[in-house]
């Protein structure tokens, strides 16, 4: 017997109250992770960084004056507190922003790196060049990448475009708490990406990290990670480092026996600091658990929305219909 449109907005009511509990039950659990997660990344950055300083760049610490090493730690903790601010405002969001656009990594890769010069000029600047050979060995793998608005204009244009598209979360919507799901996850991972290179530039200018990678290369490099079988498998692994080896062309053209220079970087990633805190791979499975539940009910919910479509056009034919 076909439902009256009556029971079936019942339905659809019963169900969106069912969803709205569900979303109350989601944002406690994604401040309660995101609580965790902001300790986490607090003390895993200042880690990293103390192995940065010690393992693989420890003369170049060491040359640094008392000031110039307090100044260091300080600005460090710094981005610490500033991620930690930005990490716990994630879930003040209640909108919902178009995903973002991706494209070839490789496309971005060959458009960042520095532009060629004169060859009269090679010679003086060739400790400068990156050898792209070695950096597609790297990226091999990784086809596609985020992007990320880089200069001024790009931020305010994509700003307006945002803002003219944004729609509020609707919690009874259970296709709503997976997009923002969605975004939750989109915006741990940017704030993760900002702060890493924040920390590589401090790190850069107090002249710990060689400033001969362009900082476009590293940012690159970041978002795609290190593949298989690069020789980064030289240096020890530390959870939230980034290894990259490069050479110039001054490197390349020489036949002395020196190798490739490997440079390594802050790169925080969820998935490490998740092993690196229990707690959190607990707090994501609960909100993968839910989110499970959610999805569930988001089937039902768009067939009882096409069945009341349904019911609505029969009901909408037969009162428009004349004969004749």
């Amino acid at each position: 017997m076909t439902k009256s449109i009556q029971q079936i907005k019942q339905e659809l009511e019963n169900l969106e109250s069912t969803v709205a509990q569900m979303a109350v039950e989601l944002e406690k659990l994604h401040q309660d992770y995101l609580n965790l997660l902001s300790q986490s990344v607090k003390q895993q950055l200042i880690l990293a960084c103390y192995q940065i300083c010690t393992q693989f760049y420890p003369q170049s610490f060491l040359d640094l004056s008392l000031t110039n090493k307090q100044e260091l730690q300080q600005n460090l903790r710094q981005i610490g507190n500033e991620i930690e601010h930005d990490l716990l405002s994630i879930i003040e969001q209640k909108e919902l922003e178009p995903e973002p656009r991706e494209l070839n990594l490789m496309a971005e890769l060959i458009k960042n790196l520095p532009k060629s010069k004169k060859k009269e000029d090679s010679e003086e600047n060739s400790a400068e060049q990156i050898d792209l050979e070695l950096v597609k060995a790297e990226l091999a793998n990784i086809e596609f990448i985020e992007i990320d608005a880089s200069s001024p204009e790009d931020i305010e244009q994509e700003s307006d475009s945002t803002e003219s598209s944004k729609e509020k979360i609707d919690f009874k919507n259970p296709e709503h708490l997976i997009l923002w799901r969605k975004q939750i996850e989109r915006a741990i991972k940017k704030t993760l990406d900002l702060a890493s290179r924040k920390t590589n530039k401090c790190l850069q200018k107090s002249a710990i990290i060689p400033a001969r990678l362009p900082s476009k290369v590293i940012e690159v490099a970041m978002q795609a990670g290190s593949s298989p079988g690069a020789k980064s498998h030289q240096l020890k692994n530390v959870p939230n480092v980034l290894h990259l080896v490069i050479e110039s062309d001054l490197d390349k053209k020489s036949k002395s026996s020196n190798k490739p220079e490997q440079i390594s970087l802050l790169r925080l990633r969820l998935a490490e600091l998740e092993f690196s805190t229990p707690l959190l791979n607990a707090k994501r499975g609960q909100i993968r658990n839910l989110m499970g539940k959610i999805s569930r009910l988001n089937g039902k919910y768009k067939a009882i929305k096409h069945e009341a479509a349904i019911v609505e056009a029969q009901a909408a034919w037969r009162s428009s219909w004349y004969e004749n």
